[in-house]
């Protein structure tokens, strides 16, 4: 068996090991974990899993050989977005087969490119194998992993990979933005992984924000991060397996929780049927407003006479750039239709802006979501009614945030206290 499956995972956490986590040395916890780099959304590990069960390890190694080696460079850069297109080009015989298998057996969602994330999560987590003639082969605990997505298997992954932690912190600090869940998901790495600089502790959080998403245990509304009810129930499932978790009133924290969703989803809500209700111009004051906070100066509502189809002027700063933007803004429970963003982006030159947003309660047809960032024209954002209160929760608008504050027992704050082997007694 070739040694990079050997070495597949240092160490697999069982839930009796989780519990008691918490007591073990920090510096054997930071040997334990090797976090997965690039790591892939669930679905895609299953494709990978499906699709190389009885390829021989070899043709996978020389297929992933011949497509680094086209890797280009800073002044050279291949563009792999198209593997219809890069697969006849740069590949031949088995190699180019089994990309071009991989590309299609998958649905066209695992690039051939990209398959690190996933050699390394089926390989580190024992999923994948390779056997006594060279070819690979879906493992028990592999079988296990497709059959339920969810099960213990996946949650033994997702502990050890630091996606319960991440879960956990989204549920009891969120919603927020990724920094907000930045600094403590940076302490877990720094206790348990061999993560120490920014850099690869960013990126891991972003790749597993992203495993979360495409399971629905996390809703992102704009750059703001929920829990869903369905991770409320999984993290409650396995509130054990998270390292570090303190064992006592599991029940209490999990009920805790669920009471703070079902108070924001309530105050969202009643934020959503005030905005409906809500004069039209007052609404445009609120949206004025809004920019305010989110950093744009010079922000002017329009004379609602002859406005030209835009009702908010503002000015942004992109890097050095100061650039102008037109809003139009409508309040209504339907979809906006095509017209609306073809009069907004018609309206541009008037304002001397570059670019246009619109604003609604309501959302989109499909021919303006199409036609919004159509290929030679200015550029128009949608924000459509989640994303508008989505961004009024980010800025505390029309909402007051609360804190509940309670204590949890931490016996490592107590380590220093404890008597060390050889010390004779205090006096």
């Amino acid at each position: 068996m070739d040694s990079q499956i050997r070495a597949s995972s240092q160490s697999q956490i069982t839930a009796d090991e989780a519990v008691s986590i918490g007591d073990r040395d920090e510096s054997e916890l930071a040997e334990t974990r090797s976090l997965t780099p690039s790591l892939p959304v669930y679905a895609n590990a299953c494709h990978f899993l499906r699709i190389m069960n009885g390829v021989p390890y070899t043709l996978f190694r020389r297929t992933s050989s011949e497509i680094y080696e086209h890797r280009g460079n800073p002044q050279e850069q291949v563009d792999w977005r198209n593997p219809d297109e890069w697969i006849s080009r740069r590949l031949t015989g088995d190699e180019a087969k089994l990309a071009l298998r991989v590309w299609k057996e998958s649905n066209h969602e695992l690039n051939p490119r990209h398959l690190r994330g996933s050699w390394y999560l089926t390989t580190k987590h024992q999923l994948l194998s390779e056997d006594e003639e060279g070819i690979l082969r879906i493992t028990t605990r592999g079988k296990e992993f497709l059959e339920d997505v969810s099960g213990a298997t996946t949650a033994e992954i997702d502990s050890y990979e630091g996606i319960l932690t991440i879960l956990r912190l989204v549920a009891e600090r969120g919603p927020g933005r990724r920094s907000d869940f930045l600094p403590a998901y940076t302490e877990f790495c720094h206790t348990y992984t061999g993560y120490q600089s920014d850099t690869p502790i960013k990126g891991s959080l972003y790749d597993r924000l992203t495993n979360l998403i495409a399971r629905d245990f996390i809703a992102r509304r704009g750059q703001v991060y929920e829990v869903t009810e369905a991770g409320l129930a999984y993290l409650e499932r396995y509130a054990q397996l998270v390292p570090g978790q303190p064992v006592g009133s599991l029940d209490k924290r999990a009920e805790l929780r669920r009471l703070a969703q079902e108070i924001r989803e309530e105050t969202r809500q009643q934020l959503a049927a005030y905005l409906e209700e809500m004069d039209p111009y007052k609404f445009e004051q609120l949206v004025k407003f809004l920019l305010e906070e989110m950093g744009y100066r010079d922000v002017e509502t329009t004379s609602p006479v002859n406005d030209k189809g835009v009702d908010v002027v503002a000015e942004i700063d992109l890097g050095i750039s100061s650039v102008r933007e037109v809003v139009q803004v409508k309040r209504r429970r339907g979809n906006v239709g095509r017209r609306v963003l073809d009069e907004l982006r018609g309206s541009l030159h008037r304002f001397n802006a570059v670019r246009g947003t619109i604003v609604t309660t309501g959302g989109f047809s499909r021919g303006t979501q199409v036609a919004a960032f159509e290929r030679g024209a200015a550029p128009i954002t949608l924000i459509d009614g989640d994303k508008l209160l989505a961004l009024l929760i980010e800025h505390n608008i029309g909402v007051t945030r609360q804190v509940v504050d309670y204590l949890e027992f931490d016996a490592s704050k107590l380590k220093q206290f404890e008597e060390q082997e050889g010390d004779g007694p205090a006096t």
